[in-house]
């Protein structure tokens, strides 16, 4: 009877695992880049993302590190902000020179930071194919969110290029956008 029973359990088991590495039609990698490096891997955000939507959204897809057909190459960055950098040193060198110079209230007062839609952040997605050498770009994208309108600037503080973005990069949303390009190209 437990050699039976044995024998279920392991014929069972085989057979989930079969059936899950013929769910397997697409691996994937995904890796950061700083213009310097190269990081390979999920972000924790990623990962959640992964683990929860992955098995659902994504079926027929798997992380792999090692083998991957395809590679997610992401990195993120301030589009526009060089059109707002000359008002930023202008105004930054009004909030620290002398007073007399630049009104009553340029050092001293609180002003309201409005976001411009010129600067927005994003994180910029690549799909590469590795099975041509060298790996082709196939699609690129971005994942942003929308960032609360609107911010203070109190005495003292400079503002930055990244205090007028519209948007915030997200990695979370160019992985998951990535990937739905990549199940609708390869009709998972």
């Amino acid at each position: 009877m437990r050699a039976n029973l044995f024998a279920a359990v392991l014929l069972i088991s085989a057979s989930a695992l079969s059936t899950h590495a013929q769910e397997c039609k697409l691996k994937f990698s995904v890796a950061y880049t700083d213009g310097k490096s190269i990081q390979v891997g999920l972000t924790p955000e990623q990962k959640k993302m992964w683990d929860h939507d992955g098995p659902k959204k994504f079926k027929g897809m798997c992380l792999d590190d090692k083998s991957p057909s395809f590679i997610i190459l992401w990195n993120q960055g301030l589009n526009g902000s060089e059109l707002a950098q000359t008002s930023l040193d202008n105004f930054n060198s009004a909030r620290t020179t002398d007073a007399k110079n630049n009104g009553p209230t340029a050092g001293s007062a609180t002003f309201y930071v409005v976001p411009s839609r010129q600067v927005r952040g994003k994180a910029i997605y690549f799909i590469l194919d590795t099975s041509k050498k060298p790996y082709p770009l196939l699609h690129q994208g971005e994942g942003y969110q929308d960032v609360p309108q609107g911010t203070q600037n109190s005495p003292g503080e400079t503002l930055s290029t990244s205090d007028l973005a519209s948007t915030i990069p997200d990695p979370v949303d160019a992985l998951s956008n990535a990937l739905k390009w990549l199940k609708k190209d390869k009709k998972l």
